[in-house]
C-alpha cells in the first residue's frame, strides 16, 4: 500500500518504519489523521457511501490486510465487509488493502477522512 499510495517523497521512510518493530508505532499512530496520502488516486466518499460495494466494484476481493492504529486490527486478514466494519468501531486510523498496489481503503480517526484508494496496475 505504500508503494503506490503515499507520496513518493514519504515512502521510503513509511517502509522503513513499518519493518522496524520498535519504530512501526510511531507510523500507525500517524493512520489517525494520514496526510502523506498521495492525491492523484485518493477519492474521498461520504460516510453514507457503500464502502464495501463501491470496493466490490473495483474489482476488491472477499478478504483483505490491514495496517492499523488500532493494535487489535494491525496487520489481521480479515473480510472485506467485517474489516471495515471493525475499522469504524475501532474508531482509529486505518488501511484495508483490497489488491496490493491497486485498490485500498483508509478511514480516519473517528470517521473523520474516509478515501477510497485505486490505481491500475500494480506497483511495488
Amino acid at each position: 500500500m505504500v508503494g503506490a499510495f503515499i507520496v513518493p517523497t514519504k515512502r521510503g521512510r513509511y517502509r522503513s518504519l513499518l519493518a522496524n518493530p520498535k519504530r512501526r508505532k510511531t507510523i500507525l499512530d500517524g493512520l489517525n489523521h494520514l496526510t502523506d496520502l498521495d492525491p492523484r488516486y485518493a477519492t474521498s466518499v461520504p460516510s453514507t457511501t457503500d464502502i464495501a460495494g463501491r470496493l466490490r466494484q473495483l474489482g476488491a476481493p472477499d478478504r483483505c490486510h490491514l495496517v492499523s492504529n488500532a493494535s487489535e486490527l494491525d496487520g489481521r486478514e480479515m473480510n472485506l465487509e467485517e474489516a471495515i466494519e471493525a475499522a469504524e468501531f475501532a474508531y482509529q486510523g486505518t488501511l484495508v488493502g483490497c489488491i496490493p498496489g491497486e485498490l485500498a481503503y483508509y478511514y480516519g480517526e473517528g470517521g473523520e477522512k474516509r478515501v477510497i484508494l485505486h490505481r491500475s496496475g500494480r506497483v511495488s
